[in-house]
């Protein structure tokens, strides 16, 4: 469509009266668009590596003879990055406010170089430390740049440090006062920021991935604050799973691309699904007590209520098991772990249904929307529940042969069934 025919063409077809000038017009602006959307991509990458190449550069450079040089020389050079993405970022500013590219190399240009800084700063000086103050101080110096001049990849970076810091402070040293509180108001300065590329840039695929990195942060986050893990916990990461899956529904824009959280928190609910299959791991978690969670109680609590709220709240908008049943996965595992207070068996029992039935809703599904990749997770989750009853059963190799073909066979005709509708559906138009 982007021939460069189309530009003598149209002339053509105004003249035989098949396009009005407008229309004629309307097409040409649609396609010079599309190329100017393309060359825009092409600059914010090279734009990125270039900037990425610079900082590298510099620093490689002062590396060579910095042993050589005097301390103050030392601490002024550490400076240099900083101000040059920081002249970067203000020409940016002043003379190509609306460029991406420029806006996106000039910031990650001032983020890397103050993280070198800090870095050459500590070095020169003997400053010590850990390094979850080093991934504190970074985070809380480039959070200014999310707003800024604004770069996404920037917004990347500081969740990755954020998340980092969170669990090299939990790593460091595992005791009761050793959490990362900090991480909070990390976060937080980060919402109004995910808001606001949100309204503006929803539908990219910048954004897309902003999700993704946001849903592993906020769900890897959730979790550092614990001291113990018991069946409770384990309920808890449950309930924010499920309320990730209806993040679509509290939003009337069908263009953002805010799949990854769906994504994320889907994955992590068939995990601990799966995991909790297995009657041994129902037995060892609930022999820890409650009444040891003491203060992991409030973490608990509050992921359980977001799970209930969100549940609740998109109640209003989404008919049960609408697109994926996560959401009522949350309440099939409480209903589990009630019963497994009493009967660890009978728990596993029910979550090796509800997979079973959360597997045949996905088929469901997918074959409804004729969607491969969905048919094929329903699916998947389907022969994963029955293959890994292999290792709870003494079944004879001839029988998990036969397992293995039938699983296999019903792969390839509900693919070929689905591909067959597909075509006739098209046929048919």
């Amino acid at each position: 469509m982007r021939d460069p025919r189309l530009s003598e063409a149209l002339p053509e077809l105004i003249r035989e009266g098949l396009l009005s000038p407008d229309q004629a017009e309307r097409i040409r602006a649609h396609y010079q668009a599309g190329k100017e959307q393309v060359g825009n991509r092409q600059l914010l990458v090279f734009a990125i590596l270039g900037s990425l190449l610079v900082g590298l550069g510099i620093i490689l450079i002062i590396a060579h003879n910095w042993d050589d040089l005097p301390r103050s020389l030392r601490t002024l050079l550490a400076f240099v990055p900083v101000l040059l993405g920081q002249g970067l970022v203000w020409y940016t500013m002043r003379h190509r406010p609306t460029v991406v590219g420029w806006r996106e190399g000039g910031a990650v240009l001032l983020a890397c170089g103050l993280c070198a800084c800090v870095a050459l700063i500590s070095q020169i000086h003997h400053i010590e430390g850990e390094l979850s103050g080093y991934l504190l101080t970074c985070s809380l110096l480039i959070a200014p740049l999310l707003y800024l001049p604004g770069s996404f990849v920037v917004a990347l970076g500081y969740l990755a440090f954020v998340t980092w810091y969170g669990t090299a402070v939990r790593s460091e040293g595992w005791g009761a006062t050793d959490l990362p509180w900090m991480a909070l108001p990390l976060l937080a300065i980060f919402v109004p920021y995910y808001l606001q590329r949100a309204r503006q840039d929803g539908g990219s695929v910048g954004f897309w991935w902003l999700s993704l990195f946001a849903a592993v942060s906020f769900a890897t986050i959730s979790q550092l604050f614990y001291r113990e893990w018991t069946m409770l916990h384990v309920l808890g990461l449950v309930a924010l799973s499920a309320a990730f899956t209806l993040v679509p529904w509290f939003t009337s824009r069908p263009e953002l691309r805010i799949w990854p959280w769906v994504l994320v928190g889907g994955l992590g609910q068939l995990v601990l699904f799966f995991i909790f299959s297995f009657r041994p791991v129902w037995e060892e978690l609930l022999d820890e007590p409650v009444r040891t969670m003491g203060a992991d109680a409030v973490p608990v609590a509050i992921l359980l209520a977001i799970g209930a709220g969100a549940i609740l709240l998109a109640a209003r908008r989404r008919r049960p098991l609408e697109r994926w049943p996560y959401p009522e996965g949350f309440i099939l595992f409480l209903l589990a772990y009630m019963v497994g207070l009493a009967s660890p068996s009978l728990a596993v029992v029910l979550i090796n249904l509800a997979l079973l039935a959360m597997g045949v809703v996905t088929v469901r599904h997918g074959i409804e929307q004729g969607s491969l990749r969905r048919m094929n997770l329903g699916l998947s989750v389907l022969s994963l529940t029955i293959l890994l009853r292999f290792f709870d059963t003494d079944l004879s190799f001839v029988v998990r042969g036969l397992v293995f073909i039938a699983i296999g066979a019903g792969f390839l005709y509900m693919n070929m069934r689905l591909v067959r509708q597909r075509q006739q559906h098209e046929s048919t138009k």
